[in-house]
């Protein structure tokens, strides 16, 4: 029978890649579901479903992850909480868990039906601190856990970010199309000038503290350049953590170990990766992925601008006059005075993201955490 090297593909709750190679017989490769879940009690819930695809000699394999179905979580008293389709992604509304339940997940597609085991959900470490510290370089987000002896000693991390930050310049000038003009404001334009910016996080971080006595210190968990907008005045980041089995922080380290050496034959064996999912309509059915069960805890920390590192803005352009309404038509506008390439000045032009920060991606309102 002929083998074919297929790339094993889990969409890891965070839209993220990993691969991983396998052999599979061409008949055993063709849909075989990979399913991965994140059920984050009292929390949205994520659960992404994906086909493995063949890894042709020449070109790389292409993952399909709109798999069309039907996805519900249950517990032990019978009580279900329904998935809804997000474009491929089926997500699980916040609820309020149960006092010593038990959980599982049903996925209903092509015909069949795949469950995960039966998951008793333990709690998460407790996060006691998060603070800041820079290099010449970099700013540092530091994380401190502890875990009161009832955790399972792996966890795992995701954070989002919200900040204040500046447009590159404030506009003091205005072109004026009847008259093909640049014409100084009468008062500066700032009301762009300051937004904010929110950002969530696509990568869930593995923590494993199961040799250091439950407690981690100033875990260097993220890290962003000190001339980053991050820092221009005001920086919030809220972290989650939750609790991972020792069986699903392996399963997640073998998949991006794999990730980051490329994936060859010398691979874990597939048998080593298959997660805690079945096909309960074919037992003999291959499935991979992994349903988690946690609760969570999450703190906020706040930081300053003390970390700022000014850059120089981008540069302007001159703009010769008889090309005005050109670059004004391709949303150009005059913004302030630049030095020449002649030593002299003249008022430069930039696009709109230049001095306009909601067009830079900001919002004027301050966002909310989810």
């Amino acid at each position: 029978m002929k083998k074919i090297v297929y790339l094993f593909a889990a969409l890891a709750l965070s839209s993220c890649v990993y691969p991983y190679n396998v052999e599979f017989t061409e008949e055993e490769g063709e849909k075989t579901l990979v399913i991965d879940a994140n059920i984050l009690l009292g929390n949205t819930s994520t659960i992404v479903l994906s086909y493995l695809e063949p890894l042709d000699v020449g070109r790389r394999g292409i993952i399909y992850n709109r798999v069309q179905g039907n996805v519900y979580l249950e517990d032990n008293t019978g009580q279900t909480y329904p998935a809804y389709d997000m474009y491929g992604v089926y997500r699980i509304n916040p609820f309020s868990p149960k006092e010593d339940a038990q959980y599982r997940l049903t996925v209903l597609a092509d015909g069949k039906t795949y469950r995960s085991d039966w998951i008793e959900p333990t709690a998460p470490p407790e996060i006691t601190d998060i603070n800041f510290t820079a290099d010449n370089a970099y700013v540092y987000v530091n994380l401190s856990l502890r875990d009161d002896g009832q955790g399972s000693g792996y966890a795992s991390a995701t954070f989002e970010e919200i900040w204040k930050f500046h447009a590159d310049f404030m506009r003091l000038y205005r072109y004026d199309p009847e008259t093909n003009s640049v014409v100084m404001l009468m008062f500066p334009d700032d009301k762009h000038y300051w937004c904010w910016k929110k950002s969530v996080s696509n990568f869930q971080y593995s923590i494993d503290y199961s040799s250091v006595n439950g407690v981690v210190e100033n875990m260097p968990l993220y890290n962003f350049t000190r001339t980053s907008p991050r820092n221009h005045q005001e920086y919030n980041i809220r972290i989650k953590v939750w609790n991972l089995t020792p069986e699903q922080y392996r399963y997640r380290k073998m998949l991006e170990d794999n990730e980051r050496i490329g994936g060859d034959l010398f691979s874990p064996e597939p048998g080593e990766v298959r997660g805690n999912v079945y096909c309960e309509s074919d037992e003999t059915e291959k499935v991979f992925g992994y349903v988690n069960v946690s609760r969570v805890t999450m703190m906020d920390a706040k930081l300053d601008s003390r970390y700022d590192l000014w850059m120089p803005p981008k540069s302007l352009i001159d703009v010769p006059r008889d090309e005005y309404l050109m670059r004004y038509e391709n949303g150009y506008s005059p913004v302030e005075q630049m030095m020449s390439p002649d030593g002299g000045t003249v008022v430069g032009w930039g696009l709109g993201r230049c001095y306009d920060c909601i067009l830079a991606g900001g919002t004027l309102e301050k966002p909310s955490f989810d």
